[in-house]
């Protein structure tokens, strides 16, 4: 609630009195006004009356919004009108006012809580492995965020049915901060509701766009945030939002985050992603080509089905050497095509941030084509099971969890040489030039396999008390 005061007026004769009103019937039903009296809050309407001992005191009011900037519709503006009635005589002043805009968090912003989802051993065995996992994984990086469990569906990806959002506005000890949690614009998303049910209270808000179609495009893991920069004259105080496209098919939530006017989204073409070559050959050139191009062997617990009898999704650990998997043409080729289009989408990045090629880092990665995904699962007939769209070959080590100076990835698994994962260790190198250290989870099962990683399968709360005004 932010706070509006009037001044004492002194000289007032008895029959005096006030209103404080907002004209506009949008914004009027967009806001509530408050009144101080004692202790309490009071709603007050346009027609309440301010005697004349309320306006010789000065009145303490509050005031604050009921829903937020939205495309086509309220774009958030009031005119808060104070209006003096005295011997015939009306004297008026207005205030024009806004609602802040909900953000978005970027990963410069230290984190505050984690999100998973549950699992149990009976409807999803290996989720809740993950989540044991994870939690063992942040003990052992000895952070103590609270880590909250979604119970209340099987959807499994907790970075896919809401965007952990944020508003604020001046204060007196600075910003003044609410949490909005941005369900997916996925109206048939059950996961999402969860919003609403479990994390709206004090403190937290939560609202959704019009609701779109199921469509994987419109899965927030397909938003992120540059960090705040300055470029061509122009000051992203909050950062730049980052959506993917699939072509000229743009993801639902884009109208909405355009309407806080503060992010402007940067759009990306992912439409060759279904959601380190290099390395692999140069241990094939030491001599090591005939080694097993993935050192993770396969599960003996759990229910079997789970792991080999699901037509879709990679289960099960391929057998192949490094040898074998060199010599696949099609992964070659379609790997060759795909850096052609990170390259691509780099050049996009420095065009528009400014960055310089000292300021990219290359994690290794190896894809593959032709993931087939559940059905009714969001994606597309045309690009389920595509040759020609991106699905990662090991646990892709750059989906993983930034947690201020560390980082939870997942476990690639790699060939091993002289005992070490060359995967993993290329992984650590990176970003251990960046100041961070690296954990490594098992996802294998539980998101690897059905096209997802770590990063999909967590979200976070991050710190939002910073200026973007």
């Amino acid at each position: 609630m932010a706070h509006l005061r009037t001044v004492p007026i002194p000289r007032l004769t008895p029959g005096a009195y006030g209103t404080v009103s907002v004209g506009d019937a949008t914004a009027r039903k967009n806001v509530r006004i408050f009144r101080r009296e004692g202790s309490e809050w009071f709603i007050t309407q346009n027609d309440y009356k301010f005697t004349q001992n309320q306006l010789q005191l000065g009145l303490n009011l509050g005031i604050d919004a009921r829903d937020t900037r939205r495309p086509g519709g309220w774009g958030g503006r009031i005119n808060v009108r104070f209006t003096v009635h005295d011997r015939g005589k009306i004297s008026a002043d207005s205030v024009k006012l806004r609602v802040a805009p909900i953000l978005t968090y970027h990963h410069s912003q230290s984190v505050q809580q984690i999100f998973t989802t549950a699992g149990n051993d009976t409807s999803n065995f290996f989720q809740s492995k993950f989540v044991s996992t994870l939690e063992a994984s942040l003990a052992e990086m000895d952070v103590n965020y609270p880590l909250f469990e979604f119970n209340a569906s099987d959807d499994l990806w907790a970075q896919d049915f809401f965007e952990p959002g944020y508003t604020s506005m001046p204060g007196p000890s600075g910003p003044v901060t609410l949490q909005v949690m941005i369900r997916s614009a996925q109206g048939d998303r059950v996961a999402g509701r969860q919003v609403f049910e479990y994390l709206r209270g004090s403190g937290t808000g939560a609202v959704q766009d019009r609701a779109g179609s199921r469509d994987e495009i419109n899965s927030m893991g397909n938003l992120e945030t540059i960090p705040p920069h300055n470029f061509n004259g122009k000051n992203y105080p909050a950062g730049r939002i980052v959506l993917g496209t699939h072509g000229a098919q743009k993801p639902y939530i884009l109208k909405y985050m355009l309407a806080q006017e503060i992010q402007d989204p940067l759009l990306f073409d992912t439409n060759w992603l279904a959601a380190g070559l290099a390395i692999l050959r140069k241990t094939q050139s030491t001599g090591y080509g005939n080694i097993r191009a993935f050192s993770r062997q396969n599960d003996t617990e759990g229910n079997p089905s789970d792991l080999f009898g699901i037509l879709w999704g990679l289960h099960g650990v391929p057998s192949y050497t490094i040898d074998d998997l060199l010599s696949q043409s099609q992964i070659i080729e379609a790997n060759a095509n795909f850096a052609r289009s990170i390259r691509g989408t780099v050049n996009l990045l420095k065009r528009e941030t400014g960055i310089k090629n000292a300021d990219i880092h290359g994690v290794p990665a190896v894809f593959r084509t032709g993931l087939t995904f559940l059905p009714n699962g969001g994606i597309r007939p045309e690009r389920n099971n595509n040759s020609e769209l991106a699905g990662s070959l090991y646990p892709a080590s750059i989906n993983g969890l930034i947690l201020s100076t560390q980082y939870l990835a997942p476990n690639p698994w790699g060939p091993v040489v002289d005992g070490r994962d060359i995967m993993a260790d290329a992984v650590s190198e990176v970003y251990g030039r960046l100041g961070f250290k690296v954990n490594f989870v098992d996802n294998w099962n539980s998101h690897h396999t059905w096209g997802g990683e770590v990063h999909c399968a967590t979200n976070t709360i991050r710190n939002g008390s910073y200026r973007w005004w």
